[in-house]
């Protein structure tokens, strides 16, 4: 089964990376479609490819709850 959830690469800085479930949080990643970076104050905090985000969930991903209480907001 296929996951789309956060994996951090500095404090305060997040990828939404596309994963199987059984690999560790960072391991292996299928695709990487988008970052949270909350470390600035201005502009972009986050960016995601939405195309994509639709076309895995249509897929049968699942999202984390963190992220998807990130997206609901």
């Amino acid at each position: 089964m296929v996951v789309i959830r956060l994996s951090k690469k500095k404090p305060n800085f997040y990828y939404i990376n596309v994963v199987y479930r059984k690999n560790s949080v960072n391991g292996k990643i299928i695709k990487r479609i988008g970052y949270c970076n909350f470390l600035i104050n201005y502009g972009k905090i986050f960016y995601i490819n939405y195309k994509l985000l639709f076309f895995y969930i249509f897929k049968g991903a699942k999202l984390s709850k963190r992220l998807f209480n990130f997206l609901k907001k």
